[in-house]
Parts: structure tokens; C-alpha cells; sequence
């Protein structure tokens, strides 16, 4: 039996109810009702499952249970958990972690690391181990050219969130290399979590924050390697300190003495020529014209992933000329590539196969801002009213073509917007970071998170969007508004 046929058998049963008053209710002859109660066979719809939580007068927490069990059963458990937990992702993105306090423990009292008068200091909870990292990654983030080496989980939730709040104000070049396991197994971990979507989660405030940052990773079963038996199998290395950890971080081993932590740093370095980066960022912004230009033409489905819709295709060289910033590095050159890029991208447009994902706010945000989340504020003008309402017209005009679908609701924060594009070959994730007031763009190196969101794109439930006529008339709407007002 299914985790539906179960909860649906307990609630039929509890509520004593006759199947074949059910089954009546539902349009259904009592033979179909007892082979979806049995588990032998799904509701043909979410409306009888609807029609069924009526019946049975569920509360609406109850309802709300035996819908996602529906769901579960519908789409295997495993591609309902991925999908929900990439629907989290960008719902909940942010550069900044949850607060120090959620994740430390202990009492707050000054830490005597004691390598004052020994090279070695044993660390034997957790306070003092939390303590110890604080006091040597401070040091080491503050210092001049540091550079921080870690070997440990992006689950150790102090540790991340203490480097997001020190990445700030730390020195602009202090690297920092970090070595991860990601998960070798697709399958949805006991708490229902993506184990290698959450490590990504916990990884990208500090690539927002830090152009020094990089991640590398290696494979293994998370479930098997949390058994194995290790006395110190993560450390962080700084340049005058290593700190050995044991597997529940409860344990520590920190030395200065010399010879010991020359020898951490040499392993360390020698594992990352061997790992593959997690993400391989694109700094600066003709890189980035060159890198997003390197993805076109695409062959196959590919989908765009961004609240405001992609309005560049519509740039015209008149745009060009008239919004890129006066102050950008040698903006005659760069207005040369960007048309050149346009000019490809429009081209290529008229073969691929891109769907651009956008939402009503979106849409809104830029009429009333002219400004285009995928494009660094610092590098333009906004859009005057009489151009926001040009490329409303485009947009209205290019919508026929049914490459693109438009949201009711954001997904995400459209204040702190994660931008993705994605095919089955290619990907990247892109936003703005606070701290350079750059874009940040990333490709994305992985392949399981390349399919995990080629997948969240390519199975996003219809009833999230608007139908093309209603998106249609709603652009109409807001075009004819703008349009009357002064």
C-alpha cells in the first residue's frame, strides 16, 4: 500500500465511513473506490481527492496531509521531495545564514585556546570546539593574504554561518578553499531533504560574499559515511593553525607546531588538483557577455528562471547607447559586444527551444522601477516610462510564440532574486551580491543539481501559472494603464 492508500484506509476507518456512500459522492462505482482505499489504484484527479476530504470532513491540516500524499503517489516519492526541496531553494534564498545563536552552544565565555604555552591543545566539547574556530578563523580572515583551507560539511551550521557574518568586513584577499562530499545517491534522505541541494544552499552566501571562495567536491553514500568509523575526518587549516575534528564535531585536536600544519596544507592542496569546483564563477562582466553567448544555440529544452521577464532580446542599439551607465570601463567596447550578444542571442532565439519563466510582479516591479533584475544596477539607467512601455509591447508581441509562461506568484524573494538558466547540458545561477554590488554568475559544474533543476523547471505544476490568454489579457491591462498615465 501506498503512504496514500494508507492514510486514506486510517481516515475511513477512523471517521467510519461506508465505502459505497464514498464512492457515490465521488462518481465513483464502489469497486474503484476500494482499489484506491487498497491501494491498487491512484484517484484519476486532484478533484476526487478533493471531493474525498469532503466527504470525510477533514480538518484543513488533514486535507492538506492526504493531498501531498496524493501528490507523493503521483510522482514517486523520491521526484516529489526533489522538486518541493528546489521549490524551497529559491523561495528561501539569501547571502545571509540563520543567526550564530541558533547553532551555538554552551556559555558565552572568552575562549583560552592555551597555545600560549603548548602546541597542542586537546578540545573536548563542543563550546570549546565552536570556540577554537572562531578565535583562529577571525585571526586568519582579518590577517593579511589568508588563506583558510576546510575540510568539512556544509551542514556544520556554526562554522557556515560564522564565516557568512565574518565575510562582510574580512580582508578582499583572504582565500578561502573548501573540500565537500556531496551525496553519490539520488534518492531523498530520511528527513525528506536533498542532501546535495542543501549543501549548495548553505555554499552560496559565501560565494556572494567572498570573490576568494571556492568549493570543491568528491562523492560517497552520506547515509553509509556517517557510520564509518574515523577519529578525525574533517579539519580547517588556516596559515598558522590546523584544527583536526572528529565526526560529530564534538571532539578537536589544534596545533601551531609548524611542521604539523605545513604538512595539513600540503595534503589539503594536493586534494584540491584533484577535486572538481562545484560552481566556476564568471567574474567580471565580458566574461559573463561571453560565457551566456557560449550557451546558444541550445538543441534541446531549455528553460529561463527569473521573476523579471528577459527583456533582452528587445535592446535595440538606440537602448544601448542611451542607458549603459556613462562610468562603465570601456563602455564604446562594451556596447560593441553587447549588440553583437543581442544580436546572436535574437538570432539563435528564432531555433531554440528556451522557455522563459517570469511572474506578475516581475512585471510589475519593472514598470515601476525600469530596472532589470539580470543586469548589475551600477551598469545602467533605468528604463523611462515611454521605453518600459516599448518592451511591454515586445514581450506582449514575442508572447505569441508560447516561449513564454508567466507566473501568479513569485518563486523567490524579487528583492533577492536567484536567477537560473538551465538546459540538460548547461546550466548557471546568477545574482547579485551585496558586497562588490556585482553580479555573480556561476556555472554550474555538478551534474546531479544540473538535472535536479532542469527537472523543478520542466515539471512546475500548470496551475502555477497563468493560461496564455489570461497572460495575454493581463499584459494588455498593465500596457493600457501605463499607457493613460502621465
Amino acid at each position: 500500500m501506498s503512504e496514500f492508500s494508507e492514510l486514506l484506509t486510517h481516515y475511513v476507518h477512523s471517521k467510519d465511513v461506508k465505502t459505497y456512500a464514498l464512492a457515490q459522492y465521488c462518481g465513483l462505482d464502489r469497486s474503484n473506490m476500494y482499489k484506491i482505499i487498497n491501494g491498487k489504484r491512484k484517484p484519476a484527479s486532484a478533484d476526487i481527492v478533493t471531493k474525498i476530504c469532503k466527504f470525510l470532513h477533514l480538518f484543513p491540516a488533514e486535507e492538506a496531509e492526504l493531498q501531498e500524499a496524493y501528490q507523493i503517489a503521483l510522482l514517486g516519492h523520491d521526484n516529489y521531495y526533489r522538486r518541493k526541496d528546489v521549490l524551497k531553494f529559491f523561495s528561501e534564498f539569501s547571502l545571509t545564514q540563520v543567526p550564530l545563536s541558533n547553532h551555538f552552544s554552551g556559555p558565552d565565555e572568552p575562549f583560552d585556546s592555551g597555545l600560549n604555552t603548548a602546541d597542542t591543545v586537546l578540545l573536548n566539547t563542543r563550546h570549546e570546539v565552536n570556540h577554537a574556530l572562531s578565535h583562529i578563523i577571525s585571526a586568519e580572515l582579518n590577517g593579511k593574504k589568508g588563506h583558510l583551507r576546510l575540510l568539512v560539511q556544509p551542514d556544520f551550521y556554526y562554522l557556515m554561518s560564522f564565516l557568512t557574518a565574518e565575510s562582510g568586513h574580512i580582508s578582499d584577499n583572504t582565500r578561502i578553499d573548501h573540500i565537500i562530499c556531496l551525496n553519490n545517491d539520488s534518492k531523498a534522505t530520511h528527513s525528506h531533504r536533498n542532501y546535495n541541494l542543501n549543501c549548495l544552499n548553505q555554499v552560496l552566501p559565501l560565494y556572494g560574499n567572498n570573490p576568494l571562495y571556492n568549493c570543491y567536491f568528491y562523492y560517497d553514500t552520506i547515509a553509509s559515511r556517517a557510520e564509518n568509523i574515523a577519529i578525525f575526518p574533517f579539519a580547517v587549516i588556516t596559515k598558522k593553525y590546523s584544527c583536526l575534528l572528529s565526526s560529530d564535531l564534538q571532539k578537536g585536536y589544534l596545533t601551531s607546531e609548524p611542521d604539523s600544519v605545513r604538512m595539513l596544507q600540503d595534503i589539503f592542496d594536493r586534494y584540491t588538483k584533484q577535486l572538481t569546483p562545484l560552481l566556476s564563477r564568471i567574474d567580471n562582466i565580458f566574461s559573463q557577455l561571453e560565457y551566456t553567448a557560449s550557451l546558444r544555440p541550445v538543441s534541446g529544452p531549455a528553460y529561463s528562471f527569473q521573476m523579471t521577464p528577459c527583456f533582452t532580446p528587445f535592446l535595440t542599439q538606440r537602448f544601448m547607447e542611451k542607458y549603459i551607465a556613462p562610468g562603465v570601463p570601456n563602455r564604446e567596447f562594451f556596447i560593441e559586444n553587447f549588440r553583437k550578444y543581442v544580436q546572436e542571442l535574437t538570432s539563435c532565439n528564432e531555433q531554440d527551444n528556451i522557455t522563459y519563466i517570469f511572474s506578475l510582479k516581475g512585471i510589475l516591479k519593472f514598470m515601476k522601477t525600469g530596472r532589470i533584475g539580470e543586469y548589475p544596477d551600477n551598469a545602467y539607467l533605468p528604463f523611462d516610462k515611454a521605453d518600459r512601455i516599448y518592451l511591454l509591447r515586445q514581450l506582449i508581441h514575442t508572447y505569441g510564440s508560447k516561449k513564454y509562461k508567466m507566473l501568479k506568484d513569485n518563486i523567490g524573494n524579487i528583492e533577492n532574486e536567484l536567477f537560473l538558466f538551465v538546459s540538460q547540458k548547461k546550466g548557471y545561477l546568477m545574482f547579485p551580491s551585496y558586497s562588490t554590488n556585482n553580479l555573480i554568475y556561476l556555472d554550474i559544474a555538478e551534474p546531479g543539481l544540473l538535472f535536479t533543476f532542469f527537472d523543478f523547471c520542466e515539471n512546475l505544476d500548470d496551475n502555477l501559472f497563468y493560461s496564455a490568454d489570461e497572460t495575454e489579457k493581463i499584459l494588455q491591462q498593465i500596457l493600457e494603464k501605463y499607457r493613460k498615465t502621465k
